[in-house]
């Protein structure tokens, strides 16, 4: 919580094979794993084709009370999302399943990553329905969260 709120500063150190974060007078440690990480630049979207800027408070209600659509599982609400040709996020319905740019993500990490984004507004890049989603803060271009979305199966 002291990094999402820029509370005091932070501190990490690497001492061998272990890892340090202290914040404040928390602290916490753990081994540096032996294994090669996949290659994150793959997952990190390039500008999107299709932007939007979205007033929080508002895109969050219609949210939480648009219409959902279950995971394939039956565990998880999906949010279906579309952006405009004059770049307006819209939820879709049931009814929208022949439209080729909806994208499918899960609605509980979509409202926990508005939450991190800290901001009144956020913007929204959407590349394909399978491709990673960046949020941004408008003001911070090179700072951004990705969401992966969740492949619809009609």
């Amino acid at each position: 919580r002291a990094l999402a709120h820029g509370e005091g500063s932070v501190r990490l150190s690497l001492d061998g094979d272990r890892v340090t974060l202290e914040a404040g007078d928390r602290q916490t440690a753990g081994q540096c794993l032996d294994h090669d990480f996949p290659d994150y630049r793959r997952l990190l979207p390039q500008t999107g084709d299709r932007r939007a800027l979205v007033e929080l408070a508002d895109f969050r209600e219609a949210l939480e009370t648009g219409p959902v659509r279950r995971d394939e599982t039956g565990t998880h609400d999906l949010s279906v999302l579309r952006v405009t040709d004059d770049g307006t996020v819209v939820l879709c319905a049931d009814g929208d399943a022949d439209d080729p740019d909806r994208v499918a993500v899960n609605r509980e990490f979509l409202l926990d990553a508005l939450t991190a984004g800290a901001r009144d507004r956020l913007v929204l890049e959407l590349t394909a329905p399978t491709a990673p989603i960046a949020i941004r803060r408008p003001d911070d271009e090179s700072g951004f969260s990705i969401l992966m979305p969740v492949r619809l199966e009609d």
